[in-house]
């Protein structure tokens, strides 16, 4: 994402990669999906490392950080960051995929980030899953998430803007001020998050309750 690292030699992390994945054995399926469909969940990724890494006697740890920044839009952009440590010392660092996160909902994002992980530490240790198709629906779930945000977001944008079209224009410079900002246009309101349009929907609302008039159906 933003991240910037040294390239350097690992040659003992190589070799005990290398008998790792000889021990390493395919996660036990230990969930069923929203369609009936078996996967690996996040734990049974991990423990199938874990076994391989004891059997191996590789040396060979792991962590998974979740690093965030916010783009052009003010949106929060999620990475995570697979990092596999020798006990030599050495270590390298696999990236992830970048997801958005979900400004509204913490707990769904962490459903999405738990899945990122999931996916990143498949790919940095290389499993891959007999019917690996049965995960088509958990990457079904995650990009439904991701999409019903979206919609979300635009609805509220929208709403704003048509309630900001009609409030009283002396208080306009205080609803902008109420979420920080100084006063903007139309265009402006797309580019806010989620939590700030939230923000300046309640602003709008207390400056002025005639507003609540608007009709909530479109």
């Amino acid at each position: 994402m933003r991240q910037v690292y040294e390239v350097k030699p690992t040659p003992e992390l190589n070799e005990a990669f290398e008998k790792l994945q000889q021990h390493l054995r395919q996660p036990e399926k230990n969930k069923t999906g929203v369609h009936g469909a078996k996967y690996s969940d996040l734990y049974a990724v991990g423990k199938a490392i874990r076994d391989a890494n004891k059997e191996s006697g590789a040396g060979i740890s792991f962590t998974q950080p979740v690093v965030s920044e916010l783009d052009a839009n003010g949106k929060e952009r999620l990475q995570v960051l697979t990092i596999i440590m020798h006990k030599s010392g050495e270590s390298i660092v696999v990236e992830g995929l970048p997801l958005t996160a979900g400004s509204n909902n913490s707990q769904e994002a962490m459903k999405a980030a738990t899945y990122a992980k999931r996916g990143s530490l498949m790919a940095a240790f290389g499993i891959t899953p007999k019917d690996e198709d049965d995960d088509g629906e958990e990457i079904t779930a995650l990009q439904q998430y991701q999409n019903n945000e979206l919609e979300q977001k635009r609805r509220v944008h929208a709403k704003v803007k048509q309630m900001l079209a009609l409030v009283d224009k002396t208080k306009i410079d205080l609803i902008w001020a109420a979420i920080g900002k100084e006063r903007g246009s139309a265009n402006d309101v797309d580019k806010l998050s989620m939590t700030k349009a939230s923000m300046m929907y309640g602003a709008i609302q207390f400056a002025n309750s005639d507003i609540m008039s608007v009709d909530d159906s479109k």
